[in-house]
C-alpha cells in the first residue's frame, strides 16, 4: 500500500472517530423539547442551556418520569409544590397528572427558576441548590458575605446535583451552538 492510500486510510478513520464521538455526544445531551423549552426560557427570562441542562438531570427528557421521592415529569416537580406554582400562575383545574403534560411541567418549572432568580439575584449555584435541596436549606449554607460556594453546600447529591447541571448547561452552549 502506497504513501497516499495510508494518508487517506488514515484521513477516513479519523472522520469516522469524529462521526462516532459526535453522535454519542448527541446521545448524551439530546435536544428534546426545543420549542417549549425556547418559549418559556424567553418568557421568564431564563437560559435554554440551562433547562435543557436541568431537565436533562431531572428526568432524562421523559414526561412521564416519577421520582422515589414523589416528583413528576420533565422538571420533577412535587405535587406541593406544583399546587402552589398552579396557584401564583392563576391555573385554573390544576391537578397533579398535570405535571406529566410536557407543556405544563416546562411552563411550571420555568416560573419556579425565574422566581429563584429574582429571590438569589440570578446566582445559578443558589437557584440549582435551592431547586433540589429547597430554599430553606440554602438560607442556611449562605455565608456571611451572602454567597454560596460548591463546599458550603451540605448534601452530597445536592452538590453533585449543582455540578452536574453547570457542567451540562457548558457542554449545551459549547457543543450545540443552537441557543
Amino acid at each position: 500500500m502506497g504513501k497516499a492510500k495510508i494518508f487517506i486510510a488514515i484521513i477516513l478513520i479519523l472522520l469516522l472517530v469524529a462521526a462516532v464521538g459526535v453522535l454519542a455526544i448527541y446521545h448524551l445531551y439530546p435536544v428534546k423539547y426545543k420549542d417549549l423549552v425556547e418559549k418559556h426560557a424567553e418568557k421568564y427570562g431564563l437560559k435554554p442551556e440551562f433547562l435543557m441542562a436541568v431537565i436533562r438531570a431531572e428526568s432524562f427528557f421523559k414526561p412521564n418520569a416519577r421520582s422515589s421521592a414523589g416528583a413528576m415529569g420533565l422538571m420533577q416537580i412535587m405535587p406541593k409544590t406544583g399546587t402552589w406554582i398552579a396557584k401564583k400562575l392563576k391555573m385554573e383545574d390544576f391537578n397533579v397528572d398535570m405535571l406529566f403534560d410536557p407543556e405544563v411541567s416546562v411552563e411550571m418549572g420555568c416560573w419556579y427558576f425565574s422566581y429563584l432568580s429574582e429571590k438569589y439575584s440570578g446566582d445559578e449555584m443558589k437557584m440549582l441548590a435551592a431547586y433540589n435541596a429547597g430554599p430553606g436549606n440554602v438560607e442556611k449554607w449562605i455565608n456571611e458575605d451572602d454567597e454560596l460556594h460548591h463546599d458550603d453546600i451540605r448534601f452530597e447529591e445536592t452538590q453533585k446535583y449543582v455540578r452536574k447541571i453547570i457542567n451540562a448547561e457548558k457542554v449545551y452552549r459549547i457543543i450545540y451552538g443552537l441557543f
